[in-house]
């Protein structure tokens, strides 16, 4: 599944598009961010992402994925429910109004623990899973000015192994699930955190602008010019990230093809396009020999791409720079890592690491989106494995990664 297609639940309304309650998908990808203290940002942003042909892609296949949309009010009570896709399993809106949203499947359920607690904190929320009986719904929401919550449903019975039955296929459609899960999370995060950064921005100088030259008819003087750049820069960033998520879902979201992959020869090729992007430097790359792994050779070269990219960028002020590509084979998988000798972190915030837009040093210091990594472990991810990564601050980093080695929630 597209990572932008399965993200349908997560970008769930919180803002009214025109058209009434049951267009919730009309600014799917902009509503979470929006949020009722940015009003005037969010209604400007979308004006002009709808003249996106993008966009216009986004909601297609965001559409597509979704079965349901629903409406509660703040009691958790359903107060609309209408399906969104033509054979869209069977729930019956007449008998499920009045209804707490986690009872949509079984009237005795309790609210699960995260989404009992999203809903308190009027909080976005994704990737909450009910079930019973046999039926299972992937829910996704977000709070909206008129009060309670709205959000999308779809029915994920199918992707779910029945009791005790032993089948592989069925296995890894159960942790393509659970995977989805996490991105929808991570996606809502992303969306109800980072995206609104560059919306406060628009927000404070505008309201700026209002005050200090509109009411006094002031004309606009350096000050205010600069105000006016300070918006634009932040519409422009805003742009990119979504741009940016668009990218990376057009690079991750294909089936796998399978093959045997010369993982030394793509690293070789790799590091000397980094030495030919700064000649000035003197980097060593020391890369193991005869390294191979059964994958996608487009995404795995993505992944090493990412891992030996950051390697070069955070040794630019080491001397000498040292990056290593080798293999771990004494455990039961083949454990690859990527060593350099940069700037490191600290381990304390490595549990945000592969989040997407999340940096642990300024864009002024080392330059980037704070993308790759949160790409290199969805690829990882897609091929059945794990990414972590170990480091001190002055003292490098080590990013290791395994394939098919039946858990890629790592």
């Amino acid at each position: 599944m597209a990572l932008l297609g399965a993200l349908a639940p997560c970008a769930a309304r919180a803002v009214e598009p025109a058209g009434g309650p049951s267009n919730v998908l009309g600014l799917i990808a902009l509503a979470t961010a929006a949020g009722a203290g940015a009003a005037l940002a969010g209604v400007a942003l979308a004006h002009r992402l709808r003249r996106n042909h993008e966009l216009q892609r986004l909601q297609a296949q965001l559409a597509a994925s979704v079965d349901w949309t629903w409406r509660i009010d703040g009691q958790g009570r359903l107060t609309e429910l209408a399906a969104r896709r033509p054979g869209a399993p069977p729930l019956d809106p007449a008998a499920l109004l009045g209804r707490r949203l986690w009872q949509l499947l079984d009237t005795r359920a309790d609210a699960p623990q995260a989404l009992e607690a999203a809903l308190a904190a009027r909080q976005p929320f994704g990737g909450v899973l009910l079930q019973a009986a046999g039926r299972a719904l992937l829910l996704a929401g977000a709070p909206i000015p008129q009060g309670g919550c709205a959000g999308t449903a779809i029915d994920v019975g199918a992707l779910l192994p029945q009791a005790a039955v032993a089948d592989p296929a069925l296995a890894e459609r159960t942790r393509r699930l659970e995977l989805t899960a996490r991105e929808l999370d991570s996606f809502a995060y992303s969306v109800s955190h980072d995206l609104r950064a560059p919306l406060r921005v628009v927000d404070g100088f505008a309201n700026i602008l209002l005050e200090d030259y509109a009411d006094a008819q002031r004309p606009l003087d350096d000050l205010g010019r600069e105000h006016i750049r300070r918006i634009i820069t932040a519409g422009n960033r805003m742009n990119a990230m979504i741009d940016t998520l668009l990218s990376m879902s057009r690079m991750t979201a294909a089936d796998l093809t399978r093959e045997r992959v010369d993982l030394t020869h793509l690293a070789q090729e790799l590091a000397d396009e980094l030495r030919a992007s700064d000649r000035s430097r003197r980097v060593q790359f020391v890369i193991a020999d005869n390294l191979t792994a059964e994958g996608d050779r487009t995404l795995l070269r993505l992944v090493l791409q990412n891992l030996l990219g950051n390697a070069f960028k955070f040794t630019a002020k080491a001397t000498p720079a040292r990056i290593e590509f080798g293999v771990d084979d004494r455990a039961a998988r083949p454990v690859y890592y990527v060593r350099d000798n940069g700037a490191g972190f600290d381990m304390r915030f490595a549990d945000k690491l592969f989040g997407l837009f999340q940096r642990f040093h300024s864009a002024n210091e080392f330059p980037g989106t704070g993308v790759g990594l949160a790409t290199a472990q969805r690829i990882v991810r897609k091929h059945g494995g794990r990414i972590w990564a170990a480091s001190r601050p002055g003292e490098g980093a080590t990013f290791f990664f395994t394939l098919w080695d039946d858990t890629g929630l790592g």
